[in-house]
């Protein structure tokens, strides 16, 4: 193998070690969780999923009050995911950012004027 044809490879591996790390960065940004349906006796199918104490019917989707995106299967399994995204690329210094209940995003505010939007370069969820 020639020092060309190996440097070629190396570039190769290289560029596919990086699209394997987005993808992967990809699928796991999105913070959810799963909940097992609770433990039924034997012929009893679940009547819905529980959430923050309230029962929520098979098949149903809601936004609950803490901005997570939730759903209940057929099967009486409850998924949960957050549905915003953290301001990332800021300059600290110059902003803070605060997360707004009622739009389910994060705000980028200037210190010295709150008027203003901060910049943001990239978002992470």
């Amino acid at each position: 193998m020639t020092d060309q044809e190996s440097r070629e490879k190396s570039v190769k591996y290289l560029v596919a070690l990086i699209l394997s790390v987005g993808i992967f960065a990809t699928l796991c940004n999105a913070a959810c969780s799963i909940s097992s349906p609770p433990e039924l006796n034997e012929g009893e199918k679940p009547k819905g999923c529980l959430h923050k104490g309230k029962l929520y019917e098979l098949g149903a989707e809601w936004r609950g009050e803490d901005c997570l995106d939730c759903s209940c299967s057929l099967g009486g399994m409850k998924r949960c995911c957050g549905n915003f995204m953290k301001p990332v690329n800021y300059d600290p210094e110059r902003c803070v950012f605060k997360f707004n209940k009622e739009t389910c995003e994060y705000e980028l505010i200037p210190n010295e004027d709150p008027e203003k939007e901060c910049l943001s370069y990239g978002t992470v969820g």
